[in-house]
């Protein structure tokens, strides 16, 4: 697989992460119950290491 190729996939890797983490985003503003809330900022706090580690990805294949 070529550099290009891997860029797009990584693009493609980071639209997804961005998606997640908007959804979760989403769902902690709709809940009241702090354990969800909680749960679903865990989340999402790893979704944004995700876009980190893709956004480094793309920057090394570019």
């Amino acid at each position: 697989m070529n550099t290009k190729m891997l860029k797009k996939e990584f693009q493609s890797i980071l639209t997804l992460e961005e998606r997640a983490k908007n959804f979760y985003d989403h769902y902690i503003e709709q809940v009241d119950d702090k354990a969800i809330k909680e749960k679903l900022t865990s989340i999402r706090d790893d979704e944004i290491a995700h876009i980190k580690v893709a956004k480094r990805l793309i920057d090394l294949v570019s």
